[in-house]
């Protein structure tokens, strides 16, 4: 008798043990993150839809994704969710997520200006969107703990997330010479020959 692993002890065995989503499954659950995020926080949402509720990509492989999306010109989350397609189904992966997460979005951005410029007067509607804002504050902010809970594996990674906060977040220097400098020395720590 095989026993099911536990995605506790075990997350490596149950990730295995998922076969790819379909394509279908792919851009129906990118179209859902589409259509119901309102105002940021739509990395927290991926994670919670690709690594949690399906267990499609393990939480390193997220991580990596999360990175590398970063790193890259555009919508961080559309590069993301271009990584995590790509990852488990190809291009025609990344080409169903893309489309899922865009095309709800596009027709209601278009639907819901046409309201908007009919309606004479909309206090209501910018404190509604301030209040989604702040939600999804809080979405990135647990996506940021996150990413520290997974940094205090390896502690050098911890003083280049420092490094970087404090040069950008306080001391108000550009992100991209920031990047330039830090990134080769956060490389050079992480690297570890096999």
């Amino acid at each position: 008798m095989t026993s099911i692993p536990d995605p506790v002890v075990e997350p490596q065995l149950l990730n295995a043990m998922r076969p790819a989503p379909g394509l279908g499954a792919l851009f129906l659950a990118c179209l859902k993150i589409g259509l119901l995020s309102f105002g940021g926080g739509l990395s927290d949402w991926l994670y919670q839809e690709f690594v949690l509720r399906n267990r499609w990509i393990s939480d390193e492989d997220f991580a990596s994704s999360l990175a590398i999306s970063q790193m890259l010109p555009g919508a961080n989350v559309v590069n993301l969710v271009i990584c995590m397609g790509d990852d488990l189904r190809g291009l025609a992966g990344s080409i169903a997520c893309v489309l899922g997460f865009l095309v709800g979005p596009f027709f209601a951005v278009i639907a819901l200006s046409a309201v908007f410029d009919s309606l004479p007067d909309v206090t209501m509607l910018e404190a509604a969107s301030n209040g989604v804002a702040y939600a999804a504050l809080g979405l990135l902010l647990v996506i940021c703990l996150k990413g520290v809970q997974r940094a205090m594996k390896f502690p050098p990674s911890l003083v280049v997330i420092a490094v970087v906060a404090i040069a950008v977040g306080l001391m108000k220097l550009p992100l991209i010479p920031v990047v330039l400098v830090v990134a080769p020395i956060s490389v050079a720590l992480a690297w570890r020959p096999s």
